[in-house]
């Protein structure tokens, strides 16, 4: 999932594209554009799922700037230290948890509270749903 390419306190938008106006140049900076964003919205990673023939290659980058696009309402993401990450099996909706084109993500920065079983004293396992021991 698109979460695990994240740090404690990092935020990011994750870009589903077919690469049509995805873009990298040698000196790995680049730009993913047309998008309808919030230009509200902060983040410091971007992270762009490309659909190709031969599957679903994962790039992740840094926000430069953000420039309106010729089509009304869109802009254009520039980035800058573009990296292939590697390639995923799983699909959009699995790999970002949206069927949106553009989600945006946040790992909190606070601690983490394990969780409790409601009984305390027992194993946290349910031993009913393991096989029967031979």
């Amino acid at each position: 999932m698109a979460t695990s390419l994240l740090k404690r306190g990092e935020n990011a938008i994750v870009i589903f594209t077919y690469g049509k106006s995805f873009n990298i140049k040698k000196d790995r900076s680049g730009s993913t554009g047309n998008w309808v964003i919030n230009q509200e919205r902060k983040y410091n990673k971007v992270i762009i799922y490309e659909r190709t023939e031969s599957g679903n290659d994962v790039y992740v980058a840094k926000r430069t700037t953000i420039r309106r696009s010729k089509e009304e309402g869109r802009y254009i993401i520039h980035l800058k230290d573009v990296s292939y990450y590697g390639s995923t099996y799983l699909n959009w909706p699995n790999f970002s948890g949206s069927r949106n084109p553009v989600r945006y993500l946040q790992y909190a920065c606070g601690t983490r509270n394990k969780r409790r079983s409601s009984n305390s004293d027992e194993s946290s396992i349910n031993l009913s749903l393991l096989p029967p021991a031979e």
